[in-house]
């Protein structure tokens, strides 16, 4: 197997360089695309390692093996802190030569052993065609090792290779298996080929990934092989070290010599193009990728650019660069998708989408469904054929379209002349009434165009309030009259036309034609032109002539005379209190020149059978009037403006229900049920009640007291008697008055009259309900008061209540709320004293009794506890309770001296007046006596002590010579302690000392100190003492 293996490399290896001699995807002579692939490459060289497990971190020892017992085993260490003895994963892909660099792991004694792996990871950065995986160890060949792969940086870790000695064991594969014909080929396998202990250094691994597999040979074609050397990341798994057994008895030295090591890592392969390119380079985000040809893409060229989708993708061979082709879509889309179908039935798959200029099919060849075009080379043009008028929404080559029957115009979107409502089945006939229309109908609606009083989707009805539809009526119908009380009439029956002639003298020239429209004439008369007279018709014209609505009075009017002069009164009408004149030549009227009146007409009609005058009206009459025409009042009716006669509104007779019938013209009633007024609109006088409700009982007696008299309140419809008794008041008398109080009608017990409330004057006079009516308490009581009389003071108050003076009378408690009892407001009506919590005084418990303070805490006040002695009266301050102390002395109680004092008693404390530059503190003991510094003594610390002397040049007492130590060591020390004691005890004493006694003991002072330095002298030589110096002592008991 070894002997097959390096063999098999080097062919894939010489076959990848004579194809990377075609690094060009193009034949240069003849510009046809041919396959392209990258170099051939060490494709983990410089590539970053990731290793689980290096040595040096921290820095250990380890041994070469040497694979003899009892031979000295040369050790050294490994450190990743120091360079020349650091053993990293980047030793793995680095340039190696003479095995001068490797990777290291940590040792078996640092626990590196099965079951526990190692795992060294390459990340490629991009898909490559894997050929071999070479590893060259710098120790032994471990037992166990596995090579993994993945196609993707996210995908599964999928085994290469196994290498053990013990396949079945460590990876459960069949030793030296191989693979069949026809079996997976991307299945890992196991060999013992390189898992023997030697050699102990320098031993290589490698694996072909295309060695044992049956399809290798036709690689282009086999896909499956194609995805086994794809990788993305290549990792060694490291299970098991070779040892020679040894390890068993844990012999440090033994186990730091068993260890991985491996000196070079080396991956063969091709950047991944799959024959598209012929170099990968670094895009803009740094990362590898393949500069794609054949008009592909993709990082690996896995897919074909858009637009060049006319065959399927495809990985170049040796035989076919299988390039993407692009679409044919005759220059009117640059989108396009591979559609499998169109490629199978018409070998091009390339389908456009978006084709421009409305084009539609597979290749952009045709216009889209409901377009049409003059040419082939222009653009598709919209049909815009009606979809409802249309046969089909497709037009010819013209743009024209096929339309349904009444249909019109090239889109079939209007219907011809005389039809109208396009709709699925075409345009359908017009059917206008001719008698009440103008035109044609409506070509959307079908609706025809009405006469002004005309109505109906055919104009076939007259509109409400019009009536006789007459085709020579230019308005269709006729307005109802009705006198103007109903808008509802139709044709009257058995009504025939009469015509009314007034023949005039005929007379030569021309003759004037006037129409005008008649009602109800009372007057008809012309003028003649230039004269003042006039000449009035017959009477037949005259009178009520309400069969003549709507029609014409018509007339012929011609004058001899040249200067013809027109008024505008030439034709008068009068009736109903109306007046109307127009001059002869209103409606268009030529100007006459001369003649006669002449052939007066009116048009009427009468209420028998012959030729229906159909503009004669049957009015349908509202409520309240009756007649042909509307004419009359209905009974229980009257008119409204009785002047006007049959034109007059017709109202109800407005009696309230309480009588049937009433006056036509003035509408007064005859009331009865005890009712009165023109209208029965109220009740008479001793009756109450709502006359206008309209029933029998609407005016009943008065419920009052000697039938006196009674009103309703308009809001409650109560009825309130009005004139009751004095005091008295309600509804019924029944009440007392406001300010009164009884029961007059013994309601509740005997009758009672009514009183004055008795309310001690504290109450407001012009206030409303001061008191109760029935008992006579005071309800609203002033002044602070409160009682069933307002006789008291009400809480929280306290005075006298029937004061005369409002000012004296009442006043407000004002209780302390911390200085009460549970903060009560109320206090003694009569003193107004509050009720205090303890130790608290004043009448509103505002105040602490002397000797206490802290009234703010609400439980009463606290003791003040002032030191007897501290304080001067025992008294504090009321808020803080800090107490008035002595001079000297402080605290809140007064219980100490102040700082720097002494000597706590009844007259304060005394100040230490300790001197600052003598003593230690400003605080002096007890007696009063300060803590003096080095060199000072005193009460006060302000005097230097025996040997020692002030200078003011230098701060503090300083020391004598040495002469005053050895006079202090020599004299007698009874005799020197007693002089110190003598001076000590002067003025300090209990006893009292006279001057005289004072005087006396000075005296004895001095001569020791003579004697003392009589002593002195006499040993001047022997003690070489300075006189200035010895003379110090006595000038030192006379400061």
């Amino acid at each position: 197997m070894r002997r097959r293996a390096l063999p098999l490399l080097l062919l894939l290896e010489l076959a990848g360089r004579c194809v990377a001699a075609m690094d060009e995807c193009a034949d240069e002579a003849s510009g046809r695309p041919q396959r392209c692939m990258p170099e051939f490459v060490n494709a983990a060289f410089n590539v970053t390692v990731v290793a689980t497990n290096t040595c040096g971190s921290p820095a250990e020892e380890y041994c070469v093996q040497t694979g003899v017992t009892g031979v000295t085993k040369s050790c050294h260490l490994c450190d990743a802190a120091q360079p020349h003895l650091q053993h990293g994963a980047a030793f793995l892909t680095d340039y190696n030569q003479a095995d001068t660099t490797w990777w290291q792991s940590q040792t078996m004694l640092a626990g590196v052993q099965y079951p526990s792996a190692i795992n060294l990871t390459l990340h490629l950065g991009k898909a490559f065609d894997i050929t071999y995986v070479r590893l060259k160890f710098h120790t032994s060949r471990p037992e166990s090792f596995a090579i993994y792969k993945r196609t993707r940086e996210d995908g599964p870790w999928v085994p290469y290779q196994y290498y053990s000695g013990s396949c079945e064991n460590t990876y459960q594969k069949l030793n030296r298996g191989f693979i069949r014909t026809g079996e997976d080929e991307q299945q890992a396998l196991c060999t013992d080929e390189f898992s023997d202990i030697s050699p102990l250094t320098g031993g290589n691994v490698a694996f072909s990934t295309l060695e044992g597999r049956p399809s290798a040979y036709n690689f282009d074609n086999s896909a499956v092989l194609q995805e086994w050397v794809t990788a993305t990341d290549i990792r060694v798994t490291l299970n098991r070290l070779n040892t020679f057994g040894d390890e068993v008895f844990n012999d440090p030295k033994v186990l730091k010599s068993y260890y991985y090591a491996i000196s070079d890592f080396a991956v063969g392969g091709r950047c991944k193009c799959n024959g598209h390119a012929s170099e990968c380079v670094k895009n803009d985000f740094g990362k590898l990728s393949c500069n794609c040809k054949h008009n592909t893409f993709g990082e690996d060229c896995e897919k074909c650019l858009p637009f060049y989708n006319d065959r399927p993708w495809r990985r170049a061979t040796a035989e076919s660069a299988n390039e993407c082709l692009s679409c044919n879509c005759n220059g009117r889309s640059q989108e396009c998708y591979f559609d499998a179908e169109l490629y199978r039935s018409t070998g091009h798959g390339g389908h456009c989408i978006g084709c421009l200029d409305n084009t539609d099919g597979a290749n952009c060849e045709r216009c889209r469904e409901n377009f049409y075009r003059l040419g082939s080379e222009e653009r598709c043009l919209p049909c815009n054929c009606n979809a409802v008028g249309s046969l089909s929404t497709q037009c010819d080559n013209y743009g024209r379209c096929s339309c349904k029957p009444g249909v019109m115009g090239d889109k079939c979107d209007r219907c011809q002349p005389g039809f109208h409502s396009l709709s699925e089945a075409g345009c359908r006939l017009c059917s206008c009434n001719p008698a009440g229309s103008t035109d044609d109908c409506s070509i959307e609606t079908g609706r025809c165009t009405c006469k002004d009083n005309v109505e109906g989707f055919h104009c076939e009805r007259c509109k409400p309030g019009f009536f006789n539809l007459d085709p020579p009526n230019p308005r269709g119908c006729t307005p109802c009259f009705c006198f103007g009380h109903s808008s509802v009439c139709t044709n009257a029956v058995a009504i025939s036309l009469s015509i009314s002639l007034h023949l005039v003298s005929r007379v030569r020239d021309k003759v004037l034609s006037k129409n005008l429209p008649c009602y109800h004439i009372v007057n008809l008369h012309f003028s003649a032109p230039n004269y003042k007279s006039f000449v009035s018709v017959s009477g037949k014209f005259l009178g009520n002539q309400v069969l003549s609505y709507a029609q014409n009075l018509t007339f012929s009017f011609r004058v001899d005379r040249r200067d013809t002069r027109l008024s505008a009164e030439d034709l008068v009408l009068e009736g109903a209190g109306l007046r109307i004149s127009v001059p002869l030549i209103a409606q268009g009227n030529s100007y006459p020149s001369a003649g006669y009146l002449d052939d007066v007409t009116i048009v009427s009609a009468r209420p028998e059978p012959g030729t229906p005058a159909t503009w004669v009206e049957s009015c349908t009459c509202p409520a309240g009037y009756h007649g042909q025409f509307c004419e009359h009042c209905a009974s229980g009716y009257r008119r409204e403006t009785p002047s006007l006669g049959p034109y007059s509104l017709c109202v109800l007779c407005t009696c309230n229900g309480h009588s049937e019938s009433c006056d036509p013209e003035t509408g007064a009633c005859d009331c009865r049920d005890n009712t009165a007024g023109p209208h029965c609109e109220k009740c008479s006088d001793g009756y109450y009640g709502d006359a206008t409700t309209g029933i029998p009982s609407d005016c009943q007696p008065c419920p009052c007291p000697g039938s006196s008299s009674c009103a309703i309140v308009p809001k409650t419809k109560e009825v309130v008697c009005t004139n009751c008794p004095a005091g008295t008041a309600g509804k019924r008398c029944e009440l007392c008055d406001d300010g009164y109080f009884g029961d007059p009608l013994g309601e509740n017990g005997p009758a009672r009259l009514c009183r004055l409330c008795q309310c001690n004057d504290n109450i407001d006079p012009n206030a409303v309900g001061n008191c109760n009516r029935l008992t006579g308490e005071c309800l609203k009581c002033i002044y602070n008061t409160a009682g069933f009389y307002c006789d008291r003071c009400k809480d929280g108050f306290f005075g006298n209540p029937l004061a005369s003076s409002p000012e004296v009378k009442c006043k407000a408690c004002s209780c302390n709320p911390y200085g009460t009892v549970n903060q009560q407001t109320s206090c003694s009506q009569v003193t107004g004293q509050c009720e205090c919590l303890p130790r608290v005084t004043e009448r509103d418990c505002s105040t602490c009794e002397p000797g206490f303070y802290n009234l703010q805490s609400g439980r009463g006040c606290d003791r003040c506890d002032c030191h007897p002695l501290g304080s001067t009266d025992g008294h504090c301050d009321i808020h803080t309770g800090q107490c008035e102390c002595q001079p000297g002395i402080t605290g809140q109680r007064c219980e100490r001296c102040e700082v720097n004092h002494f000597g706590f008693g009844p007259e304060g404390c005394k100040p230490c007046d300790c001197d600052t530059e003598g003593s230690r503190s400003l605080q002096c003991k007890e007696d009063g006596r300060c803590e003096c510094k080095e060199g000072f003594v005193g009460s006060r610390c302000d005097q230097c002590e025996e040997n020692y002397f002030y200078n003011r040049s230098w701060p503090g007492c300083q020391e004598c010579p040495a002469c005053y130590r050895l006079v202090r060591d020599k004299v007698r020390p009874a005799m020197l302690q007693e002089l110190e004691n003598l001076i000590a005890n002067l003025g300090t004493g209990d006893e009292t000392v006279t001057d005289q006694a004072f005087e006396d003991r000075l005296k004895e002072a001095e001569r020791d100190v003579t004697d003392l330095l009589r002593d002195a002298q006499n040993s001047k030589g022997r003690l070489n003492w300075s006189d200035k110096g010895c003379h110090g002592a006595n000038d030192l008991l006379y400061s």
